[in-house]
Order: C-alpha cells, then structure tokens, then sequence
C-alpha cells in the first residue's frame, strides 16, 4: 500500500502536436507511445494555449495564461521573458511539499531552471542521452527516498529534427493535409517523423526502467507537448494545427484505456494535479481542475477553448476563441499571415517554398482583424467567415465572450501594446548612457 503521494513523470516535447499513430497519423513510427495510449488516458481534445514555445510551457507549469504570467514571448537570449517574480512554477509547489524535483533536458518556461524550482538539473541532450540520465537517476534512487517530480523535457522534433533511426521513403510519410505536397515540405516531414519515431524509442526505454525499478505503480507518467508542428500555419498561429497537442495520463488507481473528448488546455494541468495530491491550490489559478472528470465525478466541461500571441519571432499579438464548431481570432496588427523565423536553413527551412506553393493572394498575406470558421464544414481553417454578414451574429457574440475573458484574466493588451522583456531591458541600458 502507498504510504507517501505519488511520483510525478512528465514527458513534453517541443513542436510535436499530434503527430502519434495514436491521434490517427498512419505510418508514424510510435509504437510505444501508441500502446501507452492504449492502456492509459487519453484526451482527444486537448490544447495548448499559446502556439509558440515559451509561452505554452509557462501557462502548463503555472496554471496561468502568459498575458498573466509575464512569458508573452521567448524566455532564451535576448528575448529574456521571464515569470513574473511572484507566479509559481508547479515544480515549486511540489518542492515545498516535500518532492525531489528534478529537470532533464529542456525547460523553455523561464530564465533559468532555479527560477522554476528544480532541486537538480540534468544537462540537456538528445531524447536517447536524457533517457540515460533519467535511468541513471532510477537505478541510484533509495527505495525509500522522498516522491519525485520530473520534467523530461525533449528537444526533439524542433527543427533541424534530431533524430537516431532510419528515415522512411518520402513517398511514405503522412503529409497534413492543410500544407503543399512539394518536394521541400515531404523532405521536412520524412526528417520529422524520423525525429519523432527517436522520441517514441526513447519514451519506450523510460517506461521500461520505471518498471524495472518497481515504481510503475506509483508514478503518474504524462506525455504532452508544448504546441503544433513546427511548419506554416500551425506553430506560431492560433489556427487548430498549431495550439493542438497530445495529452497521455496514466495515474495509479484509476482505470485506464479511457478516452475523453471534452475540452482541455495546459492551463487546466496544474489545479488538476493538485486536485490529484489533495494539495491546496493558489487562488489565482486561471485553469479548471478536471480531476472530477478522471475519478468519474460531476463534471461541467468546458465550452470554450481560448488561446493567445503576443510575440514570437516578432511582435504579432492576436487572441482566439473555439468552440466545438466555431473559431474566431482577433488579430491586433496588421502583420504577415505567415510568420517565418530569420533562419532559413533551420527553423525556416523550406518556409519559402511552401508560401509559394500555398499561392496566398496579396490581400490575404497580412492579417485582417477577424477570422472566423465554421469547424464543422471547414476543418482546416479555409473560408475566412468573418465578413459575410450571415455569420455576423456568431462573430459577433463570440468576439465578445472573448473580450471578456480578456477582461477576467486581466489581458493588458486591452489597454495597449505589450513590450517584451527585449524592450525593456534595452531601453533601460539605453536610458543609462
């Protein structure tokens, strides 16, 4: 019988979205992952609340949206977003109710893994070496050594896709249907997958070590990822593919091979777990626990899912609310449709050629204020409803249970245009000479 709560183990990987044989992508190599899928939890409708890396990660770890948590854009080099000094990291919380806490490999949340909480922080590396680690840490642990929190967070499959396994023939690889089936873009997503069947390999070699060192049944193992693909119109916009992601819970004591469809986002993770522990939870949490939902409780699902941009590679602020069959964004600045990092032979590798293969006409290439779509007859985000006055009413309505979720959650780009860290820390150096 458990005499102390449980361990927790979270997988999150960068830019993966769903592409898991699990969330019915044929022919990706996850095989692991999908048996784990199988026998554990599973959201079908899960999301993260911002599309870019940073952002996403601050709002799963602190149960705070990042207009809230201060990370409204990168946390790394000179973009410097950090928390705000008096938001709490979930690896903080634990810390002080007794948990090892420990990172491996990538946290993008914050300046620095102290200023998240982590006891100990394993150097980062490929999926394979953080493993390593992660077994390494299992097999020195005392049997009776306080429960552990880790973070395993993978680099992969961010670009240039890292990857230790075979690549599969391009003629092969499961294109999303919502890109230009070219040369550049297979390429990429054959590079992907094979990025993606290393993590699978690597996610295998972790659940086998918590089996082998007796721990399985005390461990709550979670595999998630920050936002979407990293390709055009899905990382780093608020259209389905980039703020969709996988969410795999596997908690002792409670039944497994489930599969759920109600609505959940990163910012719902924190108050759950606490829910979980019986931890009391800080009262200024912006997410809805579902740990009724898990335990077969009274639950009322969400209706909405919403979700934002403020900066990535640029200023480029916007705000979306989903909900079963409507998506409205409100874009703040008249900026390019297409966000395309500066670095063409990584992060923007084959950006070019897949805008000119999209064929986007001129006075589509920049966004206009809303962008409403009906989900049902249009999936994919392709029929720009928003200025067809037959759906007035519903841009309308949803436009303004948007504002006021701006308004409940304090948004400040209400009152204005947000700086990023980068600003004032540059403007303060500035004001120095």
């Amino acid at each position: 019988m458990r005499t102390q709560p449980p361990n927790i183990l979270v997988f999150i990987c960068h830019d993966l979205g769903r592409y898991l044989g699990c969330y019915g992508v044929p022919g990706v190599r996850t095989p692991h992952i999908d048996a784990f899928a199988a026998a554990s939890i599973q959201f079908e409708n899960s999301f993260c609340v911002a599309p870019q890396c940073s952002p996403s990660r601050a709002a799963l770890w602190t149960g705070r949206y990042p207009h809230a948590n201060g990370v409204v854009g990168l946390a790394h080099s000179g973009f410097a977003n950090d928390l705000h000094p008096d938001e709490r990291h979930l690896a903080q919380i634990l810390s002080a109710h007794g948990y090892e806490t420990r990172l491996f490999g990538t946290q993008h949340e914050a300046n620095s893994p102290e200023r998240c909480g982590y006891q100990h922080a394993h150097p980062r590396g490929s999926c394979a070496e953080l493993v390593t680690a992660f077994c390494s840490f299992l097999a020195q642990r005392e049997q009776d050594a306080a429960p552990f929190f880790a973070q395993i967070g993978f680099t992969e499959p961010h670009r240039p896709f890292p990857h230790d396994v075979q690549k599969i023939d391009a003629d092969t690889v499961a294109m999303p249907p919502y890109l230009p089936d070219i040369p550049e873009v297979r390429a990429d997503m054959v590079d992907m997958e094979a990025s993606v069947a290393s993590i699978d390999k690597a996610f295998g070699r972790a659940l086998k070590a918590l089996g082998t060192a007796g721990l399985a049944d005390d461990t709550v193992v979670v595999f998630t990822a920050d936002h979407g693909i990293p390709f055009p119109l899905a990382k780093m916009s608020l259209y389905d593919a980039g703020i969709e992601v996988p969410l795999l819970m596997r908690i002792p004591g409670l039944a497994e091979g489930r599969r759920f469809s109600e609505f959940v986002t990163h910012v719902d993770f924190v108050p759950t777990v606490l829910d979980m522990l019986g931890m009391e939870k800080p009262q200024n949490l912006q997410g809805r626990s579902y740990w009724n939902l898990l335990r077969g409780d009274t639950y009322n699902p969400s209706e909405y899912v919403f979700s934002e941009k403020t900066y990535h590679t640029y200023y480029d602020p916007m705000r979306a609310i989903r909900t079963d069959r409507w998506k409205l964004i409100a874009n703040f600045e008249f900026a390019p449709t297409i966000e395309t990092p500066p670095d063409y032979l990584s992060n923007a590798k084959g950006y070019p050629e897949t805008s000119i293969a999209l064929d986007i006409p001129y006075t589509d290439m920049y966004h206009p204020l809303f962008e409403l779509f009906d989900l049902e007859q249009d999936p994919l985000e392709q029929n720009n409803l928003a200025e067809d006055p037959d759906y007035a009413g519903i841009r309308d309505e949803l436009a303004r249970r948007l504002r006021d979720w701006m308004e409940e959650t304090g948004d400040p780009l209400l009152e204005g245009p947000i700086p990023q860290a980068t600003y004032t820390n540059r403007m303060r150096a500035f004001k120095r000479i």
